[in-house]
């Protein structure tokens, strides 16, 4: 069985589409492109992890 491969994801969209906005002595902050999201935290995931966290934002996008 072949392993998933585990990529960084936004925590908030899901999307791997995320660029190094800082970083330096007091750590590294990113950006996403999908949705803007700004900040220090990255969701290490698989594939099946991805796409959920995209859904429940599509999900919340159009309800809301």
């Amino acid at each position: 069985m072949k392993p998933d491969i585990i990529q960084e994801v936004c925590p908030v969209c899901g999307c791997s589409e995320l660029y190094l906005e800082a970083g330096g002595y007091t750590g590294k902050i990113y950006h996403c492109k999908n949705c803007d999201y700004i900040g220090a935290l990255l969701i290490e995931a698989d594939g099946e992890m991805a796409r959920a966290i995209r859904e429940d934002y599509e999900q919340k996008k159009r309800s809301g």
